[in-house]
């Protein structure tokens, strides 16, 4: 009999933090598993700062090619690039260098505070026309803060 009880003690004790975890924790890392997809490569004009645009779905585009399991998106001088293949959904292992000829030059995404030139992707769908795009900042993170607050109300890296 005191045995049963040591074992319930026990289970509750251990169990119940296992349980409380797995429904608080359980829906993100399901979401996490859910929407991860293949990584992209962009490759973005060197020396290009400012706002990049993919449109998706634009029938007189070409497809994107596949590098490594990538799929490789180039960009134009303006930052800008239209392919007819569909967009991803989900989070992935993207990559993002600058190019020149056939030199490239890896980007960190490392994000706030840690020296990253890749801020906001983010995708989004065209109001009048339901086409797709994803768009992000590529500069450093002073002049990111700039572009989307230009008072300067958030604070800076120290």
């Amino acid at each position: 009999m005191a045995s049963s009880k040591s074992r319930f003690i026990l289970l509750a004790v251990l169990g119940l933090p296992v349980l409380i975890a797995a429904i608080v924790f359980g829906p993100a890392a399901l979401d996490l598993a859910i929407q991860h997809r293949s990584p992209e490569r962009f490759l973005i004009p060197a020396g290009f700062t400012g706002w990049i645009r993919v449109d998706f779905r634009q029938p007189s585009a070409p497809p994107l090619p596949l590098e490594d399991g990538h799929r490789v998106l180039k960009l134009a001088r303006d930052g800008t690039l239209k392919t007819s293949s569909e967009v991803r959904p989900g989070r992935g292992d993207d990559e993002f260098f600058y190019y020149s000829g056939e030199q490239r030059t890896h980007l960190s995404n490392a994000g706030v505070c840690k020296g990253g030139m890749i801020w906001g992707v983010e995708t989004l769908v065209e109001d009048r026309s339901s086409i797709p795009f994803v768009r992000f900042f590529v500069g450093p993170e002073d002049q990111y803060r700039h572009e989307v607050d230009p008072a300067g109300k958030s604070g800076a890296c120290e």
